[in-house]
Order: C-alpha cells, then sequence, then structure tokens
C-alpha cells in the first residue's frame, strides 16, 4: 500500500453529499471540487489556507455601469421610461450585491491566491480547515482515541482493528489536542483507560468525518474506517 495516495478527511463546501462542491485532503494533496471541476493543490506547493472574504466584482462593475447610465437616459428623456427604470433598479439591485462581502475558502500556493465563494462558513468546513492546517503545516496528523482500558487489552494483539470492535458501532471519536487535554481533565478521578495516538495519513484507507455529538454544537472528528496496530504512533495509560 505504500505510495498510493489516500483520502485523509473530506467537507462538503455548500450541502452534505454534494459531489459538485467539496474538499478532500489526502495524503498528497488538498482537492477542491467548486461548481463540478476539480482543482488540485499539492500539499508542498501550499504557503496558506484560510477564510477571507470578497466582493462579487462582476455584479459590482455592471450594477456600478448600467443604474448610472439609466439614470442619465431617463433625465435626458432618450428612451422609453419603464425599460429605463427597470435597468436602474436592476442595477442598483447588482451594485448593492457587489458591495456584499462573502465567505470565501482561499488557498495560497506558488503561483497566486486561489479564492472559492462559499453560502457560508459552516461548523464542518471551520473544523475541516484547522485540521487541514495542522496536517499541513504542522505535520499534526496525529488524532487521540480513548479506549476503556480492558477493551483495548483484549484488542492490541490484533492487526487491524474496526470500530464496531471496540464499541460495537461504525464508528470511533478521535479527538485534537485540545479536546484530549479537555478530556483528560474531566477524566482526571477515573482510571482504567487507554489513549491511543494515531496517524492518520499512514492508513490505508482513512474515512473521517467531522460530526456533532451528544447534543453540543461542537464537532467532533469520527473514524468510520478500520486501522491497523502500526498506524499507533504512542499510548497513554490511566
Amino acid at each position: 500500500m505504500e505510495g498510493i495516495e489516500k483520502t485523509i478527511a473530506i467537507v462538503y463546501l455548500h450541502q452534505a453529499e454534494d459531489q459538485e462542491n467539496k474538499c478532500m485532503l489526502t495524503s498528497e494533496r488538498l482537492i477542491v471540487v467548486y461548481r463540478g471541476k476539480p482543482f488540485s493543490f499539492e500539499r508542498q506547493h501550499i504557503r496558506d489556507l484560510y477564510f477571507s472574504w470578497r466582493r462579487l466584482l462582476l455584479p459590482l462593475v455592471a450594477g456600478g455601469i448600467s443604474a448610472p447610465l439609466s439614470l442619465l437616459a431617463i433625465f435626458m428623456n432618450l428612451y422609453n421610461l419603464w425599460p429605463l427604470m427597470f435597468i436602474f433598479f436592476l442595477g442598483l439591485a447588482l451594485f448593492y450585491l457587489g458591495l456584499q462581502q462573502h465567505p470565501v475558502l482561499t488557498i495560497k500556493d506558488t503561483v497566486k491566491e486561489h479564492d472559492f465563494f462559499l453560502r457560508e462558513k459552516t461548523p464542518n468546513l471551520k473544523e475541516f480547515l484547522s485540521f487541514a492546517r495542522q496536517v499541513i503545516f504542522s505535520g499534526g496528523n496525529i488524532m487521540s482515541l480513548a479506549i476503556p482500558l480492558e477493551r483495548w487489552q483484549a484488542l492490541e494483539n490484533q492487526t487491524v482493528i474496526s470500530p464496531s470492535e471496540i464499541n460495537g458501532k461504525v464508528r470511533l471519536r478521535l479527538m485534537n489536542t485540545q479536546q484530549l487535554r479537555r478530556w483528560k481533565q474531566q477524566k482526571r478521578h477515573q482510571a482504567g483507560w487507554a489513549v491511543l495516538h494515531l496517524d492518520t495519513v499512514s492508513m490505508p484507507q482513512t474515512d473521517i468525518r467531522y460530526e456533532k455529538s451528544g447534543g453540543s454544537d461542537e464537532l467532533f472528528a469520527y473514524l468510520y474506517s478500520n486501522f491497523r496496530k502500526q498506524d499507533i504512533v504512542r499510548r497513554e495509560y490511566f
């Protein structure tokens, strides 16, 4: 399996399961599918990755030209009044639309900045961007998994482990550094836990999805795929 590009995480830009608008982080690159067209960025060429705000240039220019010209034509009585009034108000609407700032996913590589307009900065997008930045710029591809110690001792000799073998479900909740620190604080008076630190890039097949848990608005990374014993880079016991 060495050398095969693997998908690490995926997020949809507008709505769930929208294959025409999504962003994928793989072991080699960041891929943005925008309006059905794929854009690929080699990870080593990415210089920055962030949200920004942009104005829509085309409506701004079109409205800025059509509104004053139609108003001038109205005052000069050059054409029929009602079509000119329609063009004038349409131009004002376009100009107003162009003035509004819209959220944008910006990817800066060695050549230029690439902007992808969004409907909104959803919590899923924010978490994905945070995770992608950790992986690309900080080597932060390590996620943590907490398992009852007895359960881990029964499984630790296995080569491949599935979520269902751990908790009987199809997914496992992973934690980033901040979430792990908070979890340790909550469990400080409890014993009998194993924390596995997993290298998400090394996994042959990785299916990580950001979802809410337990009625909270906080998003957690959930692993829906198997992991191997060799994907564990470090273990902690409490």
